[in-house]
């Protein structure tokens, strides 16, 4: 094996390793006749033992190394050297000095969905370029993605897992150890890939990014294979609450089992990933449950998301209990209200006398219908205000659109009571203190899916409160309507 300054070729004096998996060994290493840092993949023996995997390996270096991008990894050289008693087989590529993605995760928990589009789109541009010149990377994974010594993120191994993948199946020896988290179903059944097969796996890579885990992960290599060949991943806003529905939408787009239903390319997923990232949507802090005083956020758990909502509960119900001998409630919907919840809790609160609101669509074209909002607190369900029609879902347009409330000043509302005659309505109830210009400068504090009528629990204190419907009835196109909005408070 080699060892610290060993020098490969008369030219490769080794420095140190970087990095090691079940292919190969990555040193970092000095080129003497260059004179810069590159980095040499030294493949392990029982690799290098096997000549018709030589061969494919040998053909696939030569093929990555023609790609010249700023988001690849530069491949410099290949070949091979005497080792001892043995020959060393090897890769020559930029050094990159700023970690790997999966070391970024590990320090810094979960991405904001702005970032994870960002990071996405990157990546995007990467296989676009590859996929045009007919080369399928087939291990997109955190591990091969790197920061340059440039600052730039970058793909690296291209075109190298399929010299050793031809052949056999994956559960083979030596086969991509450790990486079946992020292969696409058509790879766990052995099927011909194409540019889809990456897509998916990115779609893996980001929804790691950004609920700190990927979405299968079992004992085993072949229970993982099965999941990725039969299951459905769990929706990210599932795992992690207030994740943008528009970046859930790509995502999950990306993991359909079927590659038709998929993006067509990596320019399609770009293009949407481009517009989430415009958006500069904000995802809420993660809980992060520590076990054996671990200070790593790759401990992160889904069930932690629970936390923050049970302890809303009892806060909520000792609340309502402790104000409900004293409230009085001088409006006449009030003490219809004051029985409704949904489920937290039981008590008195008053029904908030507010103005009529304005519609809010900051991503809009001026289209927007903006008449009849004063229907949504003129105490009558029958009247309502409805938005513009639609042809396609909402999401295809923009992140949603809503009724901003002023409420004059800070006030503390417990509950939110909205009704509407719509079928599966999506609405997020958002609050903040100063004037907002886009749904990112107020905070989430509650979101559902309903039809009829639903109370949100949001025990806040804010002066500006907005309704953000982020999905039209069924998830399709049409019209939205409010028939009432009602804020509840001590």
């Amino acid at each position: 094996m080699p060892e610290v300054d060993d020098v490969l070729a008369g030219r490769y004096e080794l420095e140190e390793v970087i990095a090691s998996g079940g292919m190969a060994t990555v040193w970092r290493a000095r080129d003497q006749v260059l004179a810069r840092i590159v980095a040499v993949k030294i493949l392990h023996p029982h690799l290098a033992s096997d000549e018709a995997f030589l061969e494919r390996f040998r053909r696939e270096a030569i093929a990555a190394a023609g790609l010249t991008h700023p988001h690849v990894v530069a491949v410099y050289d290949t070949g091979e050297a005497e080792e001892a008693d043995s020959r060393c087989h090897y890769i020559v590529m930029e050094h990159c000095g700023g970690g790997t993605l999966a070391d970024l995760l590990r320090t810094t928990g979960p991405f904001e969905a702005a970032r994870v589009a960002g990071v996405g789109t990157t990546i995007c541009d990467a296989l676009s370029y590859a996929h045009e010149r007919s080369i399928v990377h087939r291990d997109v994974k955190p591990a091969n993605v790197l920061g340059g010594d440039d600052g730039l993120l970058k793909v690296g191994d291209f075109g190298i897992a399929k010299a050793i993948s031809a052949g056999g199946d994956i559960t083979t020896t030596g086969k991509i150890m450790g990486t079946v988290a992020y292969i696409s179903p058509e790879y766990a059944t052995d099927q011909e890939l194409d540019a889809r097969s990456d897509i998916y796996s990115l779609g893996i890579v980001l929804y790691e990014l950004a609920v700190g885990r990927p979405p299968f992960q079992e004992s085993t290599s072949i229970a993982t294979a099965m999941r990725h060949i039969k299951d459905a991943p769990q929706p990210l806003r599932n795992i992690r609450a207030g994740i943008p529905r528009s970046l859930e939408s790509v995502v999950m787009t990306a993991l359909e089992k079927d590659p038709d239903k998929r993006f067509q390319s990596a320019a399609d997923m770009a293009t949407a990933l481009a517009s989430v990232a415009s958006r500069g949507e904000r995802t809420p802090p993660t809980v992060v449950r520590r076990t054996n005083h671990e200070d790593s956020p790759s401990s992160f758990r889904a069930e932690s998301r629970w936390i923050i909502p049970v302890l809303g509960l009892i806060i909520g119900a000792v609340l309502l209990a402790a104000i409900a001998a004293w409230v009085i409630d001088d409006d006449p919907r009030a003490p219809e209200r004051s029985r409704r919840g949904s489920g937290s809790g039981s008590g008195a609160v008053v029904a908030l006398k507010v103005d009529p609101p304005s519609d809010f669509d900051p991503y809009a074209d001026g289209t927007e219908d903006s008449s009849g909002l004063a229907a949504v607190v003129d105490g009558d369900a029958t009247t309502m205000w409805k938005t513009d029609t639609y042809q396609e879902p909402l999401s295809f347009y923009k992140p949603g659109v809503g009724v901003l409330f002023d409420l004059g000043s800070s006030r503390s509302v417990v509950q939110v009571a909205i009704e509407t005659p719509d079928q599966d309505l999506d609405v997020e109830v958002l609050a903040g203190d100063d004037r907002p210009s886009t749904d990112t400068d107020l905070d989430s504090v509650s979101a559902a899916s309903f039809s009829g009528e639903h109370v949100f629990d949001v025990y806040s204190t804010a002066r500006y409160w907005l309704v953000w419907i982020t999905d039209l009835p069924g998830g399709q196109g049409g019209v939205a309507s409010l028939g009432e909005v009602t804020f509840l408070g001590p």
